[in-house]
């Protein structure tokens, strides 16, 4: 029997416990896989024109209020294509449970549908929309998710004088994730009484290369200002919001390394109970000449070829945890995050690698245990 042969015939030996541990394998391989893919998601665009914008905020907290006055200033630096100012506070359609919240958006019409070229939004409905002071463009989840359409008159309670809001839909987005409800500025100011104030300002520069020289001129331009701004990417501040539920790629780093971890301790104590189990045998080996580098490189190679036929398996967990998680965000403003969960080369050549890695670490010790004992001692087995 060559040496490819004696190692097949151990993991034979005991089907059941190197079944557990070839699938307790790939489901970490597929985890390990999976954030790698959720990390690289995280750093690519998720709609065609955020690479092109920038958003300017308040310094001291997402809900500080900018001056109006800023407009004129920001408009005027080089780089600049076009600005919408945005004011907005959270509604809610019925109750105030977290499914029926609604994100309400006052906003100045022509430089929204400039600035957020995504939107896509008919002729005839911006026509229909810019006629109607008190009209309102919904974003395409809200139309999947309540069934509203044009013409329909909807009222949310929201945090304004008097308690509520209503106004009619006039137009929809054709992207499929937006979740919004966006208001003439005149008309929500007017329900809010925040006259001269607004939340943020969501720019287009002129190109991409233009977006991180405009984001230094916009602090610059305002780093003395009576109201300090802080200026980002569109990415960045997507990041931003979403670290506000916590830490995202820390939390990615950390179920990774605890993953791998876990897996190491599993093919490790698989590894050990097998070279406990054959102390007779090595010796054998052994006595029969063999060499304790080859010894040890027997059980090396049986660690190794757990890991490899665990992580092959792995690329089809890997590929379905995308596709579950895709599938959970599909009708969410994160579907464009979940059309972003795929595969690559690099992702599953990098995945194998790490569980040969694990998988070659944790048969180390228990290979060189039987490489290195004497003889005698491996034979006096109770």
């Amino acid at each position: 029997m060559n040496s490819q042969g004696f190692v097949l015939k151990q993991l034979r030996a005991r089907p059941l416990r190197s079944t557990l541990t070839v699938l307790a394998f790939a489901f970490s391989v597929g985890l390990v896989g999976f954030l790698l893919v959720l990390n690289r998601a995280l750093q690519e665009d998720w709609s065609p024109f955020q690479g092109q914008r920038v958003m300017v905020i308040g310094k001291g907290s997402f809900f500080d209020k900018l001056p109006e006055a800023y407009l004129a200033k920001i408009q005027a630096l080089p780089g600049v294509l076009d600005v919408a100012p945005f004011s907005f506070f959270v509604g809610f359609l019925r109750d105030n449970r977290p499914e029926n919240q609604i994100p309400v958006n006052g906003t100045d019409a022509k430089a929204l549908l400039a600035v957020y070229r995504e939107a896509n939004v008919p002729e005839n409905e911006v026509k229909a929309w810019m006629d109607d002071p008190t009209g309102a463009l919904i974003g395409r989840l809200l139309q999947k998710k309540f069934g509203w359409k044009t013409g329909d008159h909807v009222a949310l309670k929201a945090p304004v004088p008097g308690g509520a809001i209503d106004f009619t839909i006039r137009a929809v987005m054709r992207y499929d994730l937006d979740n919004g409800v966006y208001l003439h500025k005149k008309f929500f100011e007017g329900v809010t009484g925040d006259r001269g104030l607004t939340g943020m300002y969501w720019i287009m520069a002129k190109s991409r290369e233009e977006v991180q020289p405009l984001t230094a001129a916009l602090e610059k331009e305002f780093d003395n200002a009576p109201s300090p701004i802080r200026a980002m990417t569109e990415k960045q501040w997507q990041l931003n919001f979403m670290q506000m539920l916590g830490n995202v790629k820390a939390l990615i780093g950390s179920i990774g390394i605890a993953t791998a971890f876990t897996l190491l301790l599993i093919t490790a104590n698989t590894v050990a109970m097998s070279a406990r189990e054959r102390r007779r045998e090595a010796a054998l080996l052994r006595i029969l000449g063999f060499s304790g580098g080859t010894v040890a490189s027997f059980f090396l190679a049986e660690a190794l070829l757990y890991g490899l036929l665990g992580s092959f398996l792995g690329v089809g967990v890997m590929y379905g945890f995308c596709r579950l998680v895709a599938s959970l965000i599909d009708d969410t403003i994160l579907g464009g995050l979940g059309g972003l969960l795929i595969l690559n080369g690099g992702t599953v050549v990098l995945s194998i690698l790490i569980a040969a890695g694990l998988a070659v670490a944790a048969g180390v010790i228990p290979a060189l245990g039987l490489s290195r004992r004497p003889i005698v001692e491996l034979l006096r087995v109770t």
